[in-house]
């Protein structure tokens, strides 16, 4: 291993997983449709739609292969919890977390994302941002190259 530690980015159309992309990765451009796997130095974003359809969780199922972290993105605006039991898991020893998104928004209820999250199974560690909250984001950031640190330490 180069001593990287690699993030990839799981969740349905408009969780938020590009709009976190570009926060994580210091990119200030518009979130636009990702198509296919976008790639910066460690982290992966992936398209909503290989989420959503099951013929396509292989090419999840490869770009988890290669992360160290898997990051499940949920909208917490989203009332549906659209993770397909057991996808996450097939690459044990890795870590998962959660990340509710768009905690900004006049609806949003992160308690309620967070609930709906450990109701489906969902048992890592969960994390609250919004893009437009830089505290939030770098608080993340935090937590991932904190990880990286102690376990390179």
């Amino acid at each position: 291993m180069d001593g990287v530690h690699r993030f990839v980015l799981l969740g349905a159309v408009e969780a938020g997983k590009t709009t976190l992309f570009n926060a994580l990765t210091g990119k200030r451009e518009l979130a636009l449709k990702t198509q296919a796997m976008d790639y910066d130095q460690e982290i992966v974003d992936t398209p909503g739609e290989f989420f959503s359809h099951p013929r396509l969780y292989h090419a999840l199922i490869g770009a988890a292969a290669e992360a160290d972290t898997l990051m499940y993105v949920h909208a917490c605006d989203d009332r549906e919890c659209r993770l397909p039991p057991g996808l996450l898991d097939v690459n044990a020893g890795k870590r998962v977390i959660g990340v509710i998104t768009k905690i900004d928004l006049p609806e949003a209820d992160p308690d309620a994302a967070e609930r709906l999250l450990r109701d489906h199974g969902f048992d890592g560690e969960v994390f609250r941002v919004s893009a437009r909250r830089p505290e939030t984001i770098a608080s993340l950031k935090t937590q991932l190259y904190g990880l990286e640190e102690r376990r390179t330490s």
